[in-house]
């Protein structure tokens, strides 16, 4: 959850609690250090995910959009996503030199140099483009020191059932944000839901639901690469300022 965090931290001046202000349950991290080192040790996945962003519109209201996400990874370096939802049909090909974005609805795309491998690719492309990487956040390795650093409460809640599946919930709290995690209780300890809650910025909500988890298939290297309908327009985009 790296990315998520830190930009909420940096907007809102979280960053610098000191370890006495804060109230770690030793179940909680154990829980979550055991999902990110299976996390590490994956050399390919897939999965399904699906997502709900609150976002402010004209009347100045929240206003919940929902998205479909189907995510293929290699580590280090190759990424497939493809996106569906109330933001359009969008997919991105990373083979570890490339990144392509790639939009269905437009029928047009930009292909741009990215680092060698996903996790310094995910920082430098959200940070130049503002284009984010569902799901790619847990794959951070700093997952707990993160949580650690950051986060006044650190609790487990017990098991819950999330879509018939027993999980254990983890939620870390401050007094600017929420973070709430469903651990599925499986030998491979896989995340089965996240949310977020932004205190600061009317309670926004953003929820990710995993599902169709498929460890360490074998997943061909062409299909990291973008091949352009006949049709596409190349087109170009400028970086944040």
């Amino acid at each position: 959850m790296k990315k998520l965090f830190i930009l909420i931290f940096i907007s809102s001046g979280v960053l610098g609690y000191s370890q006495e202000m804060t109230k770690v349950d030793t179940v909680a991290v154990n829980l979550l250090s055991k999902m990110s080192t299976v996390i590490g040790e994956l050399t390919s996945v897939t999965f399904n995910l699906e997502t709900a962003n609150d976002k402010m519109n004209d009347l100045r209201e929240n206003e919940r959009h929902f998205s479909t996400h189907k995510i293929q990874m290699v580590g280090p370096d190759k990424m497939a996503v493809h996106s569906k939802g109330d933001s359009g049909n969008k997919a991105i090909w990373y083979n570890g030199e490339i990144l392509t974005y790639y939009s269905f609805d437009e029928n047009n795309y930009v292909s741009l140099e990215a680092p060698d491998n996903i996790i310094d690719m995910v920082d430098d492309i959200n940070n130049r483009f503002g284009i984010d990487f569902p799901g790619a956040d847990i794959f951070y390795p700093s997952l707990v020191d993160d949580v650690l650093e950051n986060f006044e409460f650190v609790k487990y809640l017990g098991f819950k059932t999330v879509d018939e599946e027993e999980c254990f919930h983890v939620m870390a709290s401050n007094k600017h944000m929420t973070f709430q995690i469903w651990i599925n209780n499986n030998a491979m300890f896989t995340p089965k839901r996240f949310l977020i809650i932004d205190k600061e910025n009317g309670h926004k909500h953003y929820q990710g639901t995993f599902s169709n988890w498929n460890i360490n298939p074998i997943l061909p290297e062409s299909m990291f690469n973008f091949r352009p309908p006949t049709s596409a327009k190349l087109i170009s985009i400028l970086a944040k300022s």
